[in-house]
């Protein structure tokens, strides 16, 4: 998951320890993809990889925004600024937007967000939303293999129910498993395919 970093400069350690010095200093506003969390030193760390390469661990008390997918749980206006006194048109139910950063102006907090259509604008921080994850080759992957395992699953147990029944009496067919497995490795198909990562 992309994050932005919220403070004003952060350090950056090799080892989640703070006797291994910090390599780089990051800026408000750095982006970055987060990893895995550690425990070290009765202290939380995060792993990250910054957009330039560098790797590294930051403390678990930095200031950093989720740049997330969510979709809008109702109607919600679009305001041009960090205030109520533009609204630039309103996103209706179910809009998916791509968190960008976080604005604090006279004590509130707005979220930067952009849609699929590419308008940019403000919305309120208490917005109510449904988080997405970004689908990824992993994913997809999973998917084709859980729906390839059901209907492959599907097909033998018809093929063997009914080679046993060929010489008379009842045999199986497995068109639920055959039928959802199809769709979901081709679903797992389509989200490999497009996935970026």
């Amino acid at each position: 998951m992309k994050f932005k970093i919220l403070q004003d400069s952060a350090s950056l350690y090799p080892q989640p320890d703070f006797n291994s010095g910090p390599v780089r200093t990051l800026n408000r506003g750095d982006v970055g993809e987060l990893g895995s969390v550690k425990r070290a030193g009765g202290k939380q760390w995060v792993e990250v990889t910054m957009l330039d390469g560098s790797k590294g661990y930051l403390p678990g008390d930095t200031r950093i925004f989720s740049m997330i997918q969510a979709m809008l749980n109702r109607k919600t206006p679009l305001y041009a600024t960090a205030d109520k006194s533009v609204v630039k048109l309103e996103l209706p139910k179910r809009t998916m937007v791509q968190f960008l950063d976080l604005v604090e102006q006279n004590g509130q907090r707005w979220i930067y967000v952009q849609d699929a259509a590419g308008n940019q604008g403000y919305i309120e921080d208490n917005t109510p939303i449904t988080r997405k994850e970004p689908v990824t080759k992993k994913t997809g992957i999973t998917n084709m293999l859980v729906g390839g395992g059901f209907f492959v699953l599907g097909l033998i147990v018809t093929i063997a129910s009914y080679s046993v029944a060929s010489s008379g009496g009842t045999y199986y067919l497995c068109w639920g498993a055959i039928i959802f497995g199809a769709i979901q490795f081709i679903q797992g198909l389509i989200q490999y395919l497009t996935a970026k990562e």
